[in-house]
């Protein structure tokens, strides 16, 4: 199975973007695809959507993505009665083309318990902000551009890209030098924005149980950002350091597959998917029995880099040897990975 950390880096792209985009700006609109949409009428809400699959996105003179959120949100009231759960804008595929993700509250959605938001008033210090911003500047335009394959082989993220990759050994440096900080932010601190920037610091830094278990509790945040870098942190751990992938907890991350965050699914798969490797019983019970709809909704998204992890959990509960787990997904061959668990 080939490394999906490494194969693709993808963006939610919302704060770093422009709120008004230029001409240059725009791509084509590749897939628009749903979760949580069990007992739900997908086709029409596609329909009713003011942009479709082939259209250049972000569309025109309106507000990137506040506006365009807000018109998606309005559209999927208008057909179900209520609103999604999510809306999501990630870039980019294989062809460079953007693609939808919409979180719908369907049968197959449960609310997400998480832990309460801390009140500390500890903060990092400008510098380490400016790390961040730094990386994640760097990290846009190498996904922009195409250049954002990666190397996790040292249980961290290196880019391909020669400036996202400096910019990723800066927050390697400052994790091993300021590791008691780190924690102290992640675990306490009100802002949500400094909770996100520790959780990204702490994957780069010193592997240990502490570093472990304080991404696995940041794994249930109340926001939602902090709990992308925790479990993207985790996934790539776990993805090359097995020793390490016995020490995380399979059970907050089949929660996540249920919530109404498309990110949640996204990071929580890819985890999912190094802690299912060695196929142990009770992890693929678990699956079956409390996420088997969210994996399936997953495994027929029509991008392949966000579908796969999801196809490779429902092969492995269905009982395919890997061999031939890989072939069937190689062949875009999904139907026959789930029609299997449906004769089970």
């Amino acid at each position: 199975m080939k490394n999906m950390w490494m194969e693709i880096v993808t963006l939610v792209l919302v704060a770093i973007m422009p709120t008004v985009t230029s001409a240059s700006d725009r791509k084509p609109l590749g897939e628009i695809d749903f979760f949580g949409y069990k007992s739900l009428d997908v086709a029409a809400i596609r329909s009713a959507l003011l942009f479709h699959e082939g259209d250049p996105f972000p569309p025109a003179k309106v507000k990137f993505p506040d506006d365009v959120k807000r018109q998606v949100s309005e559209k999927v009231k208008q057909v179900i009665g209520r609103e999604p759960t999510d809306v999501s804008f990630v870039c980019c595929d294989s062809k460079q083309s953007w693609m939808v993700y919409i979180g719908l509250p369907g049968e197959s959605y449960q609310a997400l318990a998480c832990n309460p938001a801390p009140a500390g008033d500890i903060r990092f210090p400008k510098a380490a902000v400016a790390l961040r911003r730094e990386m994640d500047k760097a990290l846009m335009s190498a996904v922009m551009k195409g250049h954002a394959t990666e190397d996790d082989s040292e249980g961290f993220s290196l880019t391909n890209d020669p400036k996202a990759r400096r910019a990723e050994l800066a927050i390697r440096e400052y994790a091993l030098r300021n590791e008691t900080l780190i924690l102290q932010v992640l675990a306490s601190s009100s802002d949500a924005r400094h909770r996100a920037i520790a959780a990204q610091m702490l994957g780069y830094g010193r592997q240990s149980d502490e570093q472990i278990d304080a991404l696995v509790r940041a794994s249930l945040d109340a926001d939602d950002g902090v709990r992308n870098d925790a479990v993207r942190a985790l996934g790539v751990l776990a993805g090359v350091k097995p020793n390490l992938a016995q020490r995380i907890p399979p059970e907050p991350f089949v929660r996540l597959l249920r919530s109404g965050t498309w990110s949640d699914h996204n990071k929580a798969s890819l985890l999912l998917l190094a802690l299912t490797k060695r196929r142990d019983p009770r992890v693929l019970a678990a699956l079956r029995t409390q996420a088997l709809d969210p994996l399936v909704e997953m495994a027929r998204w029509r991008n392949t880099g966000h579908a796969e992890a999801a196809l490779s959990i429902l092969g492995r509960i269905a009982g395919f040897d890997e061999d031939a787990l890989h072939k069937l997904i190689d062949a875009g061959r999904a139907d026959t990975i789930i029609s299997k668990l449906n004769r089970q």
